[in-house]
Order: C-alpha cells, then sequence, then structure tokens
C-alpha cells in the first residue's frame, strides 16, 4: 500500500435525507450497506487509521466500530438537514482531522473503483503536494455531448454547422465523488477546493450519484461492470 500517511480520508453521512430515506443505509452488495461499501472500498487504498466516518449517528458510529475505521462525531447543527451552510460543513469537519491533507468521500457514488482513488491519492501528492502545480483535485467525468440552456445551445451551433461530437470543447462534469485539499486553506476559505484544481478523470460508471431512488437501481444495475482494478 502506497503512503497516504499524511491524507485523511473523510467519508461525510447523515441519517437524514430528503428524497431517498435512509439513503446511506441501502442495501448494496452482498451483506453491506452503502457506507460499509464505501469504507471496504477505501481500507483498500488508505490505513484504517486514517479513514474517518463522520456523522452524529449512533448507527455509523457501530459502523465505524465493527469496520475498525474511525469515528468523527459531528455536532447536531452540522447534521440536520440544511442548518448550516455547506462551508460550515466542510470547516467543521476538517477541522478535527489530525492530518494536513484530506480527500473527502461521499458515499453516494458507489461505483467510483479503488484503483481510481489510489491514482487521485498519487496525483494529489505529487501534482498538488511536491509540484504544486495544481492546489486541490476534483474528480470529474470528460463530456463530449450537445448542451442547452434555455436560450439555446451552449457548445454547438444547431445549424447546418453542427459541431460532431469529437470535436465539441471539453466540458467536465463534477462527479461529487471525492474532493481533496491541504486542511489550513481549507480553514481560511471555507472550501474543499481552490482556484487552480486538478481534474481527475474517471469512468462513466464511476460518476453515477445517487440523488433519486432511480440512481440507486441504476447503480445497482451497473454493478456487474464494477472492477476494482
Amino acid at each position: 500500500m502506497s503512503d497516504f500517511s499524511d491524507i485523511s480520508v473523510i467519508i461525510p453521512v447523515r441519517e437524514g435525507s430528503s428524497r431517498v430515506k435512509q439513503k446511506i443505509f441501502l442495501p448494496f452488495h452482498e451483506e453491506l450497506n452503502l457506507v460499509e461499501w464505501k469504507v471496504d472500498q477505501l481500507k483498500r487504498v488508505q490505513r484504517s487509521n486514517r479513514i474517518f466516518l463522520s456523522s452524529n449517528s449512533e448507527r455509523v458510529r457501530a459502523i465505524a466500530n465493527n469496520m475498525g475505521v474511525e469515528y468523527l462525531p459531528r455536532n447536531d447543527y452540522l447534521s440536520a438537514g440544511h442548518n448550516a451552510s455547506f462551508s460550515e460543513v466542510i470547516t467543521g469537519i476538517v477541522k478535527d482531522i489530525p492530518t494536513d491533507h484530506f480527500a473527502w468521500v461521499t458515499v453516494v457514488v458507489p461505483l467510483m473503483k479503488p484503483s481510481e482513488y489510489r491514482e487521485a491519492f498519487e496525483q494529489y501528492l505529487t501534482e498538488v503536494v511536491e509540484k504544486q502545480t495544481h492546489d486541490s483535485l476534483v474528480s470529474v467525468n470528460l463530456l463530449k455531448e450537445y448542451f442547452w440552456d434555455d436560450n439555446g445551445p451552449l457548445n454547438y451551433r444547431a445549424d447546418k454547422h453542427h459541431t460532431i461530437s469529437q470535436e465539441l470543447p471539453n466540458l467536465y462534469r463534477v462527479t461529487n465523488g471525492l474532493y481533496m485539499r491541504n486542511k489550513a486553506n481549507t480553514l481560511v476559505e471555507g472550501y474543499f477546493l481552490g482556484p487552480k484544481p486538478l481534474k481527475h478523470q474517471v469512468g462513466k460508471i464511476s460518476g453515477v450519484d445517487i440523488d433519486e431512488y432511480e440512481d440507486y437501481q441504476m447503480s445497482l444495475a451497473l454493478k456487474e461492470f464494477y472492477d476494482e482494478f
């Protein structure tokens, strides 16, 4: 296992979910629910005492204990609905980690592979920490698709000058699967990305984000194509 000892893996979870009830505990693989699945993935990349489940849930605390990872208690203000701003949630969690750097990993992006996390951690240490060509990292999907807003096409001409998809400009979709930054700048600026993030491209299924119940069903269907390597 590579030396990622100065990176805390934060897995933020809360029991409440407005669109899919108890989303984080949905069954996903064999006996594992979504939280346990994500912990299992990250244990293949990072050592257990650098993986932190951030929550105010006793059920989540029990999962952390059972799986041998750390539990990072979160107060109710940072956990209940949207009382706190997202910036407050980020800084309220990050301030308690023991390392200079962190990876913010979401449970609801279940098909991002351990090999992709490992690749991202290595890129972060090389490009952000050592070379300082970037100040943070975010996982993305490259999109070569046709986009419109309310006023018409955004990235091509919908006329006789139609652009073939291969020649469309690069657009990137943030997958919500992984964010990485240093603790100090995050606490100062209140966000887990800086102005010059490294875009870490992941596979298409690695970007599936469970927001609605049909996303969960799609993730289950796509799991047969999942390969951790």
